[in-house]
């Protein structure tokens, strides 16, 4: 028979719940229906409560603590369309497979589609996006089943149910007036779960041109076995550096420059071992792509997202094999010879590459950094060293989108305050999410670098330009609005770099500066086309 239960009751079950997970980040949204939940969230003192009006900011927020954390964090809304503005993050966490707990507070399922007010369909709202979604109203037909339930959600969530990949899940939970009621303390009894992974030796066909490829990893954890790994197949590791490991760790057999030697490889490699998401580089793609009867993908969890044809578990070890070295020394040479033509050209022009280049180079050893999408992480991926520094690096490379991104550095600084925090974005992905640094409430510290080559540049490099006409106004969407002035409103200090020699000289002191710091370094993006042309003509290996 069914139990009706108190709102406070039953928000009560969920904090309890929350709490023997040691989930600590929650990002509340203010609101009236889900006022239970604030309630109850602001009795208790292990948690840490963040306050965004903004729900789509607030989405992006939890996502960069989620990032920057590997555990979850929750997100509390309203009903209606504060739920419906959670979409975006919700995408970017199911794709970049990071786990986010959805919490939203919805109206009696006999209210809708009566005309009530903040009222929509709020069950289902997320379905192609999430691991699991469960609805709950006061009508409870067992706390036993309701307490495995949520478990079960939680356990989707941090991907440790059936080893599927963690992610986002939602949980809507329909509250009747009164909002605020009478609390009756309930037991609950909570079982974690674990996964079990045995490990066991993989026997591979036979290879002498292995390749190691390191898309997106969300933990350093696996590092040193790629390494090992590569030592004993004498594999190269091309290393986006999102994966993090290009600026972990300095090793010879790290490449960071094969998205301009690749057509130079005088064999295709004859396996690919691959680690994480896919890389950022297109060339690097399509030689995935021809290849892909021939890549193995190590994953901790099952195949998510992906179009790879062969699964290893990351626990398992590999036997083999007959390795030829001089396919080793063929890609570390090639590397070599693009290193020097870089440095040798990159230092006498102003532009993109050059700026990132010089950026990362300054950083610290441990630095949290975000990096935007759009040119900025495809420049990143172009011109980053191989480091030996230990940064730890993030970008929304699940739907690649540039809405949120303010916000989810803001959530990674927020979740590491001890260390320094960076972001580079470009200035269309800066104003599209300037409401998250505006209605930033939190003491965060945080440079956020704008890389300003006016507007939507990007799309020159797609051949659109002279194909659709009014490209600039349509494409280019340059904004004439001072981030000198913006800076202002956000009382926020302001930089300007002109040059290589101030980010040298300068960066680091603004770094470290106490607060948010804004700088920003304008420059002419056909520059960097000159230069792109430059090194396609000019480097010959």
């Amino acid at each position: 028979m069914n139990e009706k239960i108190s709102n406070s009751t039953l928000a009560n079950i969920l904090v309890k719940i929350f709490k023997k997970y040691q989930i600590s980040n929650i990002c509340i949204s203010p609101g009236s229906r889900n006022a239970p939940l604030i309630k109850e969230f602001s009795s208790e003192k292990n948690f840490k409560l963040y306050s965004q009006i903004d729900e789509r900011t607030s989405g992006f927020f939890g996502l960069g603590i989620s990032k920057n954390t590997n555990n979850p964090t929750v997100i509390v809304t309203t009903s209606g369309t504060a739920v419906a503005n959670l979409l975006p993050s919700v995408i970017e966490a199911d794709l970049s497979m990071t786990p986010l707990i959805f919490l939203t507070a919805d109206r009696p399922q006999k209210l809708v589609n009566t005309g009530e007010n903040q009222t929509i369909l709020q069950n289902g709202i997320f379905n192609n996006f999430i691991r699991k979604e469960l609805h709950i109203d006061s009508n409870i037909k067992s706390l036993k089943i309701l307490n495995r339930k949520i478990n079960e959600t939680i356990n989707s969530s941090l991907g440790v149910n059936k080893h599927n990949a963690p992610g986002p899940v939602h949980i809507n939970i329909a509250f009747d007036e009164p909002l605020i009621d009478n609390k009756k303390n309930v037991k609950i009894d909570i079982e974690l779960i674990k996964n079990k992974i045995k490990s066991k030796k993989i026997l591979l066909p036979k290879f002498s041109r292995p390749l190691i490829v390191c898309g997106q990893l969300n933990s350093a954890k696996y590092f040193n076995k790629i390494i090992k790994l590569s030592e004993n197949i004498d594999a190269p590791v091309l290393a986006d550096p999102v994966s993090n490991i290009r600026l972990w760790k300095k090793h010879k057999n790290i490449v960071s420059y094969y998205n301009h030697f690749l057509k130079f490889l005088n064999q295709s490699p004859d396996i690919i071992l691959r680690f994480g998401k896919k890389p950022t580089s297109k060339k690097l793609n399509e030689l995935l792509k021809n290849m892909r009867n021939k890549t193995y993908l190590f994953a901790k969890h099952k195949k998510y997202n992906d179009d790879v044809e062969n699964i290893i578990n990351i626990n398992d070890s590999i036997t083999n094999n007959n390795v030829n070295s001089n396919w080793l020394n063929h890609v570390l040479d090639l590397n070599k010879k693009t290193e020097l033509f870089l440095n040798k050209n990159l230092n006498k022009i102003f532009f993109e590459g050059n700026i990132i280049n010089s950026i990362i180079n300054n950083l610290d050893n441990k630095d949290n950094l975000f990096v935007g999408n759009s040119m900025v992480v495809r420049n990143v991926e172009k011109y980053s060293p191989n480091l030996n520094k230990k940064i730890k690096i993030h970008s929304n490379r699940g739907a690649s989108g540039i809405d949120g991104i303010i916000a989810s550095a803001l959530g990674m600084a927020v979740s590491d305050g001890t260390k320094r925090n960076i972001l580079i974005l470009g200035d269309v992905s800066f104003f599209y999410d300037i409401g998250s640094l505006i209605l930033n409430k939190n003491n965060v510290n945080l440079t956020i670098i704008i890389i300003n080559n006016q507007g939507g540049q990007i799309f020159k490099t797609l051949g659109y330009e002279n194909k659709i006409n009014n490209f600039d106004d349509l494409l280019l969407t340059k904004i004439n609005v001072p981030i000198k002035e913006i800076a202002k409103i956000c009382k926020s200090n302001y930089f300007h770099f002109k040059s290589i020699n101030q980010i040298n000289k300068k960066l680091n002191e603004v770094v470290n500066m106490i607060g948010i710091q804004i700088i920003e370094i304008g420059c002419d993006f056909d520059t960097t086309i000159e230069f792109e042309k430059k090194i396609n003509k000019d480097l010959v290996i």
